[in-house]
C-alpha cells in the first residue's frame, strides 16, 4: 500500500489511514511475539500472588495479635526494603536480568513455605522483610529485561500495559485473598502466592532474549538519577497528593456523599478502573498530563456530588498511572544498560516514597481540614508540580538512541 500511495499522501484523510496501518502492523508484531506473550503471562502469575498476600499479610497480624500497630508493621516490612534499592539494584547490574528473575522467583517459595510451619509473629516480619527484598531487586531487573526485548518505541506502550495489569490484579486478587482467608485462614493465599511465582518462574523461563554480558567496569549510577530529577519529583508528588486525597476520602464519604465506610470500596474502583485504562493508552504517559488528571480529579471530588466524585477518581487514577509509566520510561530510555538495574530501583523507591508521605500527611491534615479543604490543596500542589515539570527540563528526557547491542529482529 505505501508504494503504490506515495504521490498521494497529500491527502490527510490518506495520511490517517496510513498512520493506524502502520500502527496496527506493529501491534500486531507486538503480540505476536512469543517472548511478549510470556513475560505478561509471568507478570500476570506474580501481580496476583502479590496482591493476594499484600492484604492477607496485614490481616493476617490483626487477626493473631489484635494490633493495629503491628499490623501497619506487618505491611511496612514489605516497603521497607526499598531505602536499601541503590545497593540492590547493584545486583541486577551484576547479572543477565533474565535468570536472575528466575532464581528470585524460585528462592522465594521456600520462604514462603516457612509460614505453613509458623505463625509466629517475628517469622512472618522476617519472610515479609525477604519478600520486600525480592520485590525491589524484581523492580531493578524487569525495566532492564525489557530493555533487551523491545524497540524503543514500544516501551511506553509495554510499560502502560503493564501498568493496567497491575491495577487490574489490585483489584481481583484482594477480594479473593479476603474470601479465602475468611473461610480458611492464610494457607491458601500463601500456596496460591507460591503457585504463582513458580509458574511465573516457568513463563520467564521460556523468554527467548539476547543479553549483554554484565559490565565489568564500575559505572557511576548518580549522574543518571540526577538528570531525572525533575521527572521523578513530578511523579512522587503525583502519588504523594494521591495518597492525601486517599486519606481525605474517609470524611469526604461520611460527611459529604453521606454513605457508611464500605462506600469507599466504590471509590477505590472507579480509581483503579481510571487507572486500568490509562496503562492502555501507555503511549500518551507524561508527568505533567498525569499532574493535571490528578488536580482536575481533586477538584471534581471537592464538590461531594456522586457523579463528579467517581469521575474524580477515575481521573485521579489515570492521572497517578501515567505520572509512573512516564519515569519508567524514561528511566528505560535515558539510562545505560549497565546501571540500568540500580537507576530503576532507586527512582521507583523515590517516586513510590511519596505514597506512605501522602498518607501521612492525609492523616494529620484530616484531623483539621475538611475534606473540601484538602482537595482544593491538593489541585494547587499539584498544578504547581505541573508547572515545575513541564517544558523542557523534561522533553530532553524523551529520546535516547537505542543501545548497540540490542538487535533489529528481536520482536520476529
Amino acid at each position: 500500500m505505501m508504494k503504490h500511495t506515495r504521490g498521494l499522501v497529500a491527502s490527510p484523510r490518506l495520511r490517517y489511514m496510513l498512520k493506524w496501518e502502520e500502527r496496527d502492523l506493529l501491534l500486531r508484531r507486538l503480540w505476536g511475539s512469543d517472548l511478549v506473550r510470556w513475560y505478561f503471562a509471568g507478570l500476570a502469575l506474580s501481580f496476583f500472588g502479590t496482591s493476594a498476600m499484600y492484604l492477607v499479610a496485614g490481616v493476617w497480624v490483626k487477626s493473631l495479635t489484635g494490633s493495629d500497630a503491628l499490623a501497619t508493621i506487618a505491611i511496612l516490612c514489605v516497603y521497607l526494603p526499598g531505602v536499601l534499592s541503590p545497593w540492590i539494584g547493584r545486583i541486577a547490574d551484576s547479572y543477565r536480568r533474565k535468570p536472575l528473575l528466575v532464581w528470585t522467583d524460585l528462592a522465594i517459595v521456600p520462604v514462603l513455605a516457612v509460614l505453613f510451619l509458623t505463625d509466629e509473629i517475628w517469622v512472618i516480619y522476617a519472610v515479609l522483610l525477604v519478600y520486600g527484598v525480592k520485590a525491589v531487586l524484581v523492580s531493578a531487573a524487569e525495566p532492564a529485561l525489557l530493555v533487551a526485548l523491545l524497540p524503543q518505541d514500544q516501551l511506553a506502550k509495554v510499560n502502560g500495559l503493564r501498568m493496567s495489569l497491575q491495577e487490574g490484579m489490585k483489584l481481583v486478587a484482594p477480594l479473593a485473598a479476603a474470601a479465602l482467608f475468611a473461610v480458611y485462614g492464610s494457607w491458601p493465599v500463601i500456596a496460591i502466592d507460591a503457585l504463582s511465582f513458580l509458574f511465573a518462574a516457568a513463563a520467564t523461563s521460556m523468554i527467548k532474549v539476547d543479553e549483554p554480558p554484565p559490565a565489568p567496569r564500575e559505572s557511576p549510577s548518580w549522574p543518571h538519577l540526577k538528570a531525572l530529577t525533575w521527572p521523578m519529583s513530578g511523579a512522587a508528588t503525583a502519588l504523594f497528593t494521591g495518597s492525601i486525597g486517599t486519606a481525605a476520602s474517609f470524611s469526604l464519604v461520611e460527611n459529604g456523599l453521606h454513605h457508611g465506610p464500605e462506600f469507599l470500596d466504590v471509590l477505590t474502583a472507579a480509581q483503579g478502573a481510571g487507572s486500568v485504562l490509562a496503562g492502555l493508552q501507555g503511549k500518551r504517559a507524561n508527568v505533567t498530563a498525569g499532574l493535571v488528571l490528578i488536580a482536575a480529579g481533586a477538584l471534581a471530588r471537592a464538590t461531594a456530588w456522586l457523579p463528579a466524585v467517581l469521575a474524580g477518581g477515575f481521573l485521579n487514577g489515570a492521572g497517578l498511572a501515567w505520572a509512573v509509566i512516564a519515569v519508567v520510561t524514561l528511566v528505560q530510555q535515558r539510562t545505560p544498560p549497565e546501571v540500568l538495574g540500580r537507576v530503576s530501583a532507586t527512582a521507583i523507591s523515590i517516586v513510590f516514597a511519596g505514597g506512605p508521605l501522602g498518607l501521612a500527611a492525609g492523616a494529620a491534615l484530616v484531623a483539621h481540614l475538611s475534606f473540601r479543604t484538602i482537595y482544593v490543596i491538593i489541585a494547587v500542589a499539584a498544578v504547581a508540580a505541573a508547572v515545575g515539570t513541564r517544558g523542557d527540563r523534561t522533553r530532553r528526557f524523551t529520546a535516547r538512541r537505542a543501545p548497540a547491542w540490542r538487535t533489529t529482529d528481536q520482536m520476529e
